[in-house]
């Protein structure tokens, strides 16, 4: 099973790992700065000068899930606006542009993330990440739909998600090693060697897909100006990618995604701090690393056979044991006072992410029109930013509980993450067993049509 990820890797858009690597850099460069470098930031910021916000002096937790839902509202216009471009124009290769501009333009805003010093500058450095990242990221979300046949769609979004993983995992766990030498006085050359890293692995995976992607014909750079201008024809109604509406299934479905969503981005998101102050170690970013490569590889092992699995057994099976291992990793996190433990509990953290991460896209390919992919999966950015704004904001609770009872904002949230992966797993079961029913409607429009190069 695992030797299809790298089977054929030179045959085009045939090879699901050219479909995909792009997800290796772009991920490893969100986690390595979301988790490795931006805490250490944001520590420096506050140190200099506090933060208030509507009168209210923000702490660490609050400042950090602040930045991070400005970066994600931006995230959410700019995936939506870039898809939607990406499906107007009917050349070949036309998602790929946009990959490449997008990848480029994060390499060199990375760059400049290392000189930033105050939260101002922060969060307009976040901000123009966002930017750049998700211009290549809206059109790239409709790959799997451009090229890969619905029979096999599980499959491609288990090996997507296996680089994901990968990207997010091997990055960010050098990229903790490398902060964990690291000092803002003494030993700055840390951060950048991290940051080298980044950009070297991002710039180097766009440009494989770009180039493994690219059509005979070379890749054309698309009038921006004469795309948004473009109008739906008359008579036009199926094949238009303007048609906005979606399908009451494809709004359940954003609506479970939020949920799983929220309850993986409040691990992520507040892992470090949680290390530092409910487990009590001196050096979180060493205990995080060990973490990561935990859950990451738990996560890595499942992807692959998880997309195999949806698409011989159906995608609504393999809902529930994700939901109930992210429930209860997350409440045996109540009782943990130890890294070993923590770590023990990664395993099915790792188990649940990965199940959650190719079931999810599997079923949001069945449930958009390849006419219009760029532009609906870039839905999923909105459902991404609800949840993550929930997680986000949660920080500042965390804060405020945690002044009343030691350690009891955690609590709080390990339990709404509980709740939340729960809840998103009965949500997504009942969508994906409709989306069985409903794609047979999706694939008989006349623009569905498998092509020869489909697998």
């Amino acid at each position: 099973m695992f030797g299809r990820v790298a089977a054929d890797y030179r045959i085009g858009p045939r090879s699901f790992t050219n479909l995909s690597f792009y997800a290796f850099g772009l991920s490893g460069v969100w986690t390595g700065v979301g988790s490795g470098i931006l805490p250490f930031k944001i520590l420096e910021a506050l140190d200099m000068r506090t933060v208030e916000v509507l009168g209210y002096t923000l702490d660490k937790n609050g400042a950090l899930g602040l930045l991070s839902l400005l970066g994600l509202s931006t995230a959410a216009a700019i995936q939506l606006f870039a898809g939607t471009l990406s499906d107007r124009d009917k050349r070949g290769g036309r998602r790929l542009p946009y990959i490449l501009v997008g990848g480029l333009g994060l390499a060199v805003v990375t760059v400049l993330f290392g000189y930033v010093t105050t939260f101002v500058s922060l969060a307009l450095i976040i901000l123009a990440m966002q930017i750049f990242g998700n211009f290549g990221q809206g059109p790239a979300n409709a790959l799997i739909i451009d090229h890969v046949s619905p029979t096999r769609r599980g499959e491609a979004a288990g090996v997507l998600n296996l680089w994901r993983l990968l990207g997010a995992g091997i990055v960010t766990v050098i990229v903790l090693q490398f902060m964990a030498r690291y000092d803002p006085v003494d030993s700055r050359e840390w951060m950048w060697y991290a940051i080298a890293l980044m950009v070297v692995v991002l710039i180097a995976t766009t440009m494989w897909t770009v180039l493994s992607l690219r059509p005979r014909t070379g890749i054309s750079i698309p009038n921006i100006r004469i795309l948004m201008m473009e109008r739906k024809q008359p008579g036009d109604v199926v094949n238009s990618p303007d048609r906005t509406t979606i399908s009451r299934n494809y709004f359940a479905f954003l609506v479970a995604l939020a949920f799983g969503i929220a309850a993986m981005s409040s691990l992520q998101i507040y892992a470090l701090f949680f290390l530092q102050d409910v487990v009590g170690l001196k050096n979180p970013a060493a205990g995080a690393d060990r973490l990561v490569v935990i859950i990451v590889a738990a996560a890595a092992i499942v992807v692959v056979p998880a997309g195999w699995l949806a698409d011989r057994l159906g995608r609504d099976k393999l809902f529930g044991v994700a939901g109930l291992s992210g429930a209860l990793a997350s409440l045996s996190l109540l009782f943990v006072n130890s890294i070993g433990p923590v770590l023990l509990i990664g395993i099915a953290v790792g188990i649940s992410i990965g199940l959650f991460l190719t079931l999810t896209w599997t079923v949001a390919n069945d449930l958009v029109r390849r006419a219009s992919a760029g532009k609906e999966l870039g839905y999923t950015s909105i459902a991404t930013l609800v949840g993550a704004a929930a997680a986000r904001f949660a920080g500042i609770g965390i804060d405020e509980l945690n002044n009343v009872s030691e350690h009891f904002g955690y609590k709080v949230i390990l339990v709404s993450v509980a709740f939340a992966f729960a809840m998103s797993a009965v949500l997504l079961g009942k969508v994906a067993r409709n989306a069985e029913r409903d794609r047979h409607v999706i694939e008989s429009e006349p623009v569905a049509a498998i092509t020869p190069e489909q697998v």
